[in-house]
């Protein structure tokens, strides 16, 4: 008899599944700590692949957009860039599968090829947009930004030496210093 409750018990277990959105989560914590909040999920929500991982956090560091927002569901530019150059990073650097790819994000394999032909075409027709992906493959590994830049058929391999140096780190001229 116990058996018998304990199965009810599963299958009801199974059937009302509660699922959470994020935002709905972080309602839940005190305001005060959802930054640690926000650091502890996305540590949890890491993919099991470590390339995946490097490529996440790149993508999540160069373009000032959280790993939470990549893999969610928000339509702000900013993030659909971020996602769609994530994407097309992991189809061309891995050997996964769209539809693994899509899995890792929460999306259909639809959305992969979307992105990758999107993020081609932007490279192809958009300056402004070529130049954020080049400086994303800029600070790549070397392996990675070979394929990217094969993958868009860039025959020039000292492409990247001027996307290379950070802004930040460029020393005035001699002649302006006081």
């Amino acid at each position: 008899m116990a058996a018998s409750n304990t199965n009810e018990a599963a299958t009801i277990l199974k059937t009302n599944k509660m699922r959470y959105t994020y935002k709905d989560l972080v309602d839940m914590v005190p305001s005060m700590r959802r930054a640690e909040f926000t650091n502890v999920y996305e540590y949890l929500h890491k993919t099991s692949d470590p390339s995946d991982n490097y490529l996440l956090e790149k993508t999540s560091k160069h373009f000032q957009v959280s790993v939470t927002q990549i893999k969610s569901k928000r339509k702000f530019a900013d993030v659909v860039l971020a996602r769609q150059v994530y994407l097309t990073a992991v189809k061309v650097c891995t050997t996964k599968t769209l539809a693994e790819i899509a899995r890792s994000i929460d999306k259909d394999h639809a959305t992969v090829c979307h992105a990758i032909k999107t993020v081609k075409s932007d490279y192809q027709h958009n300056a402004v947009r070529r130049n954020k992906i080049r400086h994303f493959i800029a600070k790549l590994d070397i392996t990675k930004q070979e394929l990217l830049l094969d993958f868009f058929d860039e025959r020039n391999p000292n492409i990247l030496a001027a996307y290379s140096v950070d802004a930040d780190r460029v020393a005035a001229p001699s002649g302006l210093e006081a």
